[in-house]
């Protein structure tokens, strides 16, 4: 049944934003690390414009669902609650890397879990569709969130 007839369409456009917060946050965290770690800047800010761009992405998911409902159902059931938790758990992390409470070392780990974290949220299953333009979007934010994740080990193999 499509989001039109189940009268799901609002409840995944909504879920759509905190994902797009979600992608903003962690750009923002980025944004942090990448002024307080100089040595790391390239690297961060690299993570950071493709947060930026996952968020972009997701608005642009959102504008496919809403003008074209009919080719999408509601999939898996997704934890707006988690959603949330996560923002909140990056926002603090923010404040750490801004306050230099946290290393760098530590700050990488726990990038490294955050992206761990949106990989398993499978973002890929809100939505049922065999819609190309939508599919190709997130798509490139699973393969994106999963090329952050490897970079971030890599960083943190090369630790002293």
């Amino acid at each position: 049944m499509d989001l039109i007839a189940s009268g799901d369409l609002k409840g995944i456009l909504d879920v759509l934003s905190f994902m797009a917060d979600v992608e903003r946050a962690l750009a923002e965290l980025y944004h942090a690390c990448g002024e307080t770690w100089d040595d790391g800047h390239g690297f961060w800010s690299g993570i950071e414009d493709e947060e930026n761009k996952h968020a972009r992405n997701i608005e642009s998911m959102k504008d496919i669902i809403s003008r074209k409902p009919e080719r999408f159902e509601k999939g898996r059931p997704f934890n707006i609650m988690a959603a949330q938790t996560l923002i909140r758990g990056i926002r603090g992390n923010i404040d750490k890397v801004r306050t230099g409470t946290i290393q760098r070392k530590n700050a990488l780990f726990m990038a490294r879990d955050m992206e761990q974290s949106m990989m398993e949220q499978r973002y890929g299953e809100v939505v049922k569709t065999e819609d190309i333009e939508y599919l190709g979007l997130m798509k490139e934010i699973i393969s994106d969130t999963a090329a952050h994740k490897a970079k971030l080990d890599a960083e943190i193999r090369n630790l002293n």
